[in-house]
């Protein structure tokens, strides 16, 4: 049986591989691309499997903590209304384009769509168990 390291090892590989083609190699790239997809999908099965071992009381707290931290992020974001002037009267031409554009850039760098993807996963293997997931706040 194939254990998480070996996958990380041949990801690493395929990784070093891709790096060493030249930029016109495309029928060698879409290939190892390929192949990177199937080892992601095999790791990540190995994390569905290590959640599906821990109880269900981490996982709850572990929900819990999620939530927190997207929360905390959401609380950063800039307000669109105020930022485009609050009301008719105080809007500029832009409106809240720089906001959008700044709350998106945010968003990704703080690792927002990890959080909420992780989220997605403790919740799955909470409602396999059967557990009544509790609603965000």
């Amino acid at each position: 049986m194939v254990d998480v390291s070996e996958i990380a090892r041949e990801l690493a590989d395929v990784d070093d591989q891709l790096r060493a083609l030249p930029d016109d190699a495309f029928a060698e790239k879409y290939e190892l691309l390929k192949k990177q997809d199937v080892l992601r999908e095999r790791a990540a099965q190995f994390a569905v499997d290590a959640d599906k071992e821990r109880s269900t009381e981490v996982l709850l707290s572990e929900l819990s903590g999620l939530r927190s931290q997207l929360a905390q992020l959401d609380g950063q974001k800039i307000d669109l209304v105020t930022q485009a002037g609050g009301g008719a009267a105080g809007m500029s031409n832009m409106g809240n384009l720089g906001g959008v554009s700044l709350n998106a850039q945010m968003s990704e760098a703080s690792g927002a769509s990890r959080i909420q993807a992780r989220i997605g996963v403790v919740k799955g293997v909470l409602t396999d168990r059967g557990v009544e997931v509790p609603a965000a706040d």
